[in-house]
């Protein structure tokens, strides 16, 4: 009888593992074409966004850099399985370039510069393009409407 317990048990657990698995692989927004896959949030003061996003929605902070003077946050998912966002001091280099406190949705893209040209093509205005970083090759626009957007090809070395 205990090993037929242990037996389901393992089963259940394989399934589960399983079933997160899929979870993991097959929704996983830094792999599929178009999907919204990063949030930068540039602020004025990174501490005081810090918390209230802490209080008011129950988001922590779980990776903080200062790479090249930047002050940069990450932020992950509330079950630590995948980083979505990223808060960002607009440093007094940002302050120089006139950068106001905002925000920056990135969508997956299979091939940065063919997507890139394409936007170009039609009608977007380049405001950071083709920076490689942290396996991502990543651009930001501003596309027609006056939307600033980014777009990422994740997996690059």
């Amino acid at each position: 009888m205990k090993k037929i317990l242990f037996i389901a048990v393992l089963a259940v657990s394989l399934l589960l593992n399983a079933a997160t698995a899929y979870v993991i692989f097959a929704k996983n927004p830094m792999k599929i074409q178009g999907e919204k896959s990063w949030l930068d949030m540039y602020t004025s003061d990174i501490d005081a966004t810090e918390k209230f996003l802490s209080q008011n929605l129950g988001i922590t902070v779980v990776q903080t850099s200062d790479e090249g003077g930047f002050d940069y946050r990450v932020i992950k998912s509330k079950d630590g399985l995948f980083p979505y966002a990223g808060l960002m001091q607009i440093c007094d280099f940002l302050k120089k370039e006139n950068v106001k406190p905002h925000s920056t949705a990135y969508f997956t893209v299979k091939d940065y510069d063919a997507m890139s040209q394409q936007f170009k093509d039609q009608g977007a205005t380049t405001v950071v393009d083709g920076m490689v970083a942290a396996g991502m090759k990543f651009g930001v626009f501003t596309i027609p409407g006056g939307v600033e957007i980014g777009i990422a090809q994740y997996g690059v070395k």
